[in-house]
């Protein structure tokens, strides 16, 4: 079979460790171990430096890449600790009173100025008693509690990675079955650095369309959504930095629905162009039309009410824009970052009632059946939804939605009333709007105090402030305020707008770091260990077919990830198409593999694709041993590796558990992704 395969870079930040809970008699109880013992386990043997600077070279076409090397960072691999006093109620991921104490004693040496620039992996362990699955999800939720506790305590969420490795990693000469192998471990995996490293520029460009309608021709007219959009083209043009010919605003007349068809053509989806950031925000009516397609467990699609609708004799609605137009608007703007805000709600004086009656429902909640948070980029669009699992006004139902980076915010949840905000005298705006721009605008969101806003922290910050509006105002709020989000999981921690800016020598230097160890160097064609090679060169035009070279003094075999311009990582070797047709991942000492191997038919291709921007490839060698196959085999799909972070700790233990010298066995080559001339 000859299949193609896209090849993407990704940016990746650093944070990791394991833990791990023992159920211990009463009179042997492990002491819980005191913050300033951690800190000098854990701490760098001499000062970080305050930061580093680098710049790439890249050399034509062909050419080995020559690249400069970064300061060190001082810090042996083997830094980490287990703390064996965090315990767990029994068959839970439920922290004990005195587990809380050690997670405590661990929060004040993470805040610590020795460590403060420092991240951390949490693992999880146990032993073999039990299913080997089982053992691995308890794990994981439990270094999942950990993590949670440590965050309540003010630790930054982006410092820590949390890993559950289950009976896969037992201590050396313990055999699996040991209760001893029932721990928790912290490990330092290098410097944040955030701040410190001057970020690469990016020629991205950027549009916006918004649209606010109060004055309906011919259904209820509202008050707030022309302020709406007023108050988001201040923020954007102020605060984010977008020129007012960046943005197309539609009020009311002009808001047909003619013109925001044209206007999503041809001012987003033409005037735009891969790696460009593209904002799209509708404050208005929504409502509901009968589903044509079948796409919608409830007969219904969602709408977006444009000022020129029309109200038949049987008091439904025409001219509305359904849910699945904007999917297959949004589906053409791949290699995009698109941010969709929709407070789609109906008002009158204060309340936003319905346009014709209280029928409505605003936008379908997103839930799994088993009543979980549906995220953009987790269905799987061949499997049904169970009808009691309402979708999200824009998901993935749609494929093609795939092939963009799209987060949609909405007001709220199925059946709720969004609500203009009483509390704030001027010009009416709505609750939901009003907070998103002071979630952003006054970092109000800012949980960790970093300077970067991100998804969940804007997503949580929204949530607990309707909750708090609800709980005064509770004679109008009947049905509370759920503001929800719906994006990819793995981009939760991304910052609301503008692209991850991760210098790419940061990129490189925090996956060695996690790899390898804050000491040692894993540069592409350097030192005496793995080389790595793309023979068409470093700088890649989007549609280019890749060859990709790799050899080491030392056999084993061969883990290829890869890292775009938003931090998207893939594992592109080995992959779903190289395992179906026998191509083995073995690599010869001293001699080159090639992937895929153009001098036989290849089983696959790896084409340049979307982002564009600076990116990383990683090439891993090791030894055979069934960890690693079955950390492979999870990912083989080609899809984004949705927790990037964890799969690396887990593939840097399996290095260690393998007994190879780590930077002898990893390298890393930095690219640039551009367009192809005209």
């Amino acid at each position: 079979m000859n299949c193609i395969s896209s090849l993407r870079f990704l940016l990746v930040f650093g944070t990791l460790g394991a833990f791990s809970a023992g159920a211990e008699s009463a009179s042997e109880l492990p002491p819980i171990i005191p913050a300033e013992e951690i800190a000098e386990q854990l701490s760098p043997s001499t000062p970080l430096p305050a930061g580093r600077k680098r710049k790439i070279g890249f050399e034509p076409a062909g050419e080995e890449s020559i690249i400069t090397q970064p300061a060190p960072v001082s810090g042996p691999v083997s830094q980490r600790i287990a703390l064996q006093a965090i315990e767990f109620e029994f068959d839970s991921d439920r922290l004990t009173p005195r587990a809380r104490q050690q997670v405590s004693e661990l929060a004040k040496a993470l805040s610590l100025d020795a460590l403060r620039p420092l991240i951390f992996a949490v693992q999880g362990h146990t032993d073999s008693v039990g299913d080997r699955d089982y053992n691995r999800g308890l794990s994981s939720r439990r270094a999942s509690a950990v993590k949670r506790q440590l965050v309540a305590e003010r630790i930054a969420a982006h410092r820590l990675v949390e890993i559950g490795l289950g009976e896969d990693f037992p201590l050396p000469g313990l055999s699996g079955d040991d209760g001893r192998n029932r721990r928790v471990e912290i490990v330092h995996l290098g410097a944040t650095d955030e701040g410190n490293v001057a970020p690469v520029a990016q020629d991205t460009g950027r549009r916006a369309l918004l649209i606010g309608i109060d004055a309906y021709q011919s259904v209820v007219p509202l008050d707030g959504p022309v302020n709406d959009a007023e108050a988001m083209h201040a923020f954007i043009t102020t605060d984010l930095g977008f020129d007012d010919g960046d943005v197309m605003l539609l009020i009311d007349a002009d808001a047909t629905r003619a013109n925001i068809l044209r206007e999503i053509e041809e001012w987003l989806i033409d005037g735009t162009r891969p790696g460009d950031e593209v904002f799209f925000y509708f404050s208005g009516h929504g409502f509901q039309q009968p589903d044509t397609n079948g796409d919608e467990s409830d007969r219904f699609d969602e709408t977006l009410v444009p000022v020129d609708v029309a109200v038949r004799n049987d008091r439904t609605i025409a001219g509305m824009i359904s849910d699945d137009e904007i999917a297959a608007l949004l589906s053409r703007l791949s290699g995009r970052r698109v941010t969709v805000v929709v407070d789609a709600c109906h008002s009158g004086t204060s309340d936003r009632i319905s346009v014709v009656g209280e029928g409505w429902r605003y936008v379908k909640s997103p839930r799994r059946p088993d009543g979980g948070l549906l995220l953009l980029g987790t269905v799987d669009p061949n499997q049904a939804v169970e009808a009691s699992a309402p979708e999200a006004f824009l998901s993935t139902k749609d494929p093609q939605l795939r092939a963009a980076d799209v987060s949609v915010w909405a007001a709220v949840e199925a059946h709720q009333k969004a609500l203009v905000d009483e509390e704030v005298r001027g010009a009416p705006l709505s609750v939901f709007t009003r907070r998103f721009l002071s979630g952003l605008r006054d970092a109000e969101a800012d949980a960790d105090a970093n300077g970067v806003v991100t998804r969940s922290e804007l997503h949580a910050y929204l949530i607990r402030e309707s909750e708090a509006y609800c709980a005064r105002h509770a004679n109008r709020c009947r049905r509370g305020l759920t503001p929800q989000l719906h994006a990819a999981l793995h981009t939760m921690d991304a910052p609301v707008f503008g692209p991850v800016l991760v210098p790419v020598s940061q990129q490189a230097r925090v996956v060695k770091d996690i790899l390898v160890g804050p000491k040692s160097s894993a540069e592409g064609g350097s030192g005496g260990g793995v080389k790595l090679q793309i023979q068409q060169g470093t700088r890649l035009e989007v549609g280019t077919e890749l060859e990709i070279v790799v050899t080491s003094p030392r056999g084993g075999h061969l883990v290829l990830l890869d890292i775009d311009a938003l931090g998207d990582m893939v594992q592109i070797f080995p992959n779903q198409f190289s395992v179906a047709s026998g191509v083995p991942t073995s690599v010869r000492a001293g001699e080159a593999k090639h992937v895929p191997d153009f001098a036989l038919e290849p089983s696959f291709r790896l084409r340049v694709s979307p982002p564009v921007g600076l990116g990383t490839l990683v090439a891993v060698i090791s030894n055979d041993i069934p960890q690693l196959n079955t950390l492979t085999a999870q990912h083989k799909d080609l899809s984004v590796i949705e927790r990037p972070k964890a799969y690396l700790v887990e593939l840097a233990e399996v290095i260690r558990a393998s007994g190879d010298t780590p930077d002898r066995r990893v390298a890393t080559l930095d690219y640039e992704t551009v367009m192809p001339m005209q």
